[in-house]
């Protein structure tokens, strides 16, 4: 650890982006589970459209969902490895003496 007044506590960030990741991971399951919902399952005509749609509904939801998480896991790893970019720069560039 430098002593620059910059702090960035890396370990925090890595758990961080590791749960966001591991929540994008997550929701693949359900995801696939609102793919194979059948609306003809229910017998009833008007009933199997509304199912098909929740179905269909929930599955494009749940994947946003793991899109986004996944995007902001990403996002978070450049955050980190500019941080650690900046912190070593600012070491070399303030040497202890």
């Amino acid at each position: 650890m430098s002593d620059s007044d910059l702090y960035l506590d890396y370990d925090q960030l890595s758990t961080n982006r590791d749960n966001i990741r591991a929540i994008a991971q997550l929701l693949e399951g359900p995801c696939r589970s609102m793919a194979q919902v059948n609306g003809s399952d229910m017998g009833v005509h008007r009933l199997e459209r509304r199912m098909d749609d929740f179905g269909d509904e929930w599955e494009y939801g749940i994947g946003k969902l793991a899109e986004f998480s996944d995007a902001a896991a990403t996002v978070l790893d450049e955050v980190l490895n500019g941080f650690r970019e900046i912190d070593e720069e600012l070491a070399r560039a303030f040497p202890e003496g």
